[in-house]
């Protein structure tokens, strides 16, 4: 693979670097701090009202009073590209497999064994084809976030209740059509649930990639492991880390469970 790959990838791996990598992490990290509270403490506020909106404001305040505003931004960064792709391809894969019992089966025994392996392992590969980059941590960060993400598609879309779905076909709609009006709907709660999980799993491999040498606040959280006098920094960027993802755990919860009082599904 690395003798006859490795040389047509290093295309792919500096088109995204340069063109589409770079870019967004400069946008972040040129986001004054006053601007990323405005807009996530308004996404809050749109999702749940003043109550979401100060509470995620609280996990952005914690981070914002350390000395890692910075590596925060850049470990959101990672995050966020990571659990885009992984989504897209995730609802995706799962909307193709749950259309027949045996690919929705067979998905889901794939999903269990890729969740077996040590999390490490997927950075074996792609060090080997991409280098040490940040291609290589988010590709491995891809793989991983994208098992949650198919899992409850998969699982959403089969507890939509077949008599709903014999009565859009017998209204004359196609099988798109069926997806888009009524499967995904009905779903969306579901989905969301696992879009929330494929956060969870995205974080944690941004950190483990911190192995391989990112400048997100894994490698201070590495760096604090091997100082016997950073325990202190290691727990508050462990922290840091736990409030990025509970913020986006209260939002997309908030959202899944409004989405489930409108269809009478809570």
């Amino acid at each position: 693979m690395v003798e006859n790959w490795y040389r047509g990838l290093q295309t792919f791996n500096n088109w995204l670097i340069i063109d589409v990598l770079m870019p967004m992490k400069e946008f972040y990290l040129q986001m004054p701090v006053s601007a990323t509270f405005v807009l996530v403490m308004g996404i809050g506020f749109i999702i749940g009202g003043l109550r979401s909106a100060l509470i995620v404001g609280g996990f952005l305040l914690f981070i914002a009073f350390t000395e890692w505003w910075d590596r925060a931004l850049i470990t959101a960064y990672m995050t966020s590209f990571a659990v885009m792709v992984s989504s897209v391809i995730g609802i995706v894969v799962g909307s193709l497999c749950a259309q027949n019992n045996f690919a929705s089966k067979a998905i889901l025994i794939v999903c269990d064994t890729l969740q077996t392996f040590p999390s490490f392992i997927y950075l074996i590969p792609v060090i080997m084809l991409f280098g040490v980059t940040d291609t290589s941590v988010l590709i491995a960060v891809i793989v991983y976030a994208t098992i949650p993400a198919v899992r409850y598609t998969v699982e959403g879309l089969s507890s939509v209740p077949e008599t709903l779905q014999d009565a859009g076909s017998m209204s004359g709609v196609n099988k798109l059509q069926r997806w888009v009006k009524i499967e995904m709907p009905l779903a969306f709660p579901h989905i969301m649930l696992g879009i929330n999980q494929t956060v969870v799993f995205a974080l944690f491999m941004v950190i483990i990639g911190a192995m391989i040498g990112t400048d997100d606040l894994g490698q201070y959280i590495l760096k604090a492991l091997s100082d016997k006098n950073g325990i202190g920094n290691g727990l508050m960027l462990g922290l840091c880390v736990a409030f990025i993802g509970l913020a986006v755990d209260h939002l997309i919860r908030t959202w899944a469970n409004q989405k489930k009082a409108a269809l009478d599904m809570a």
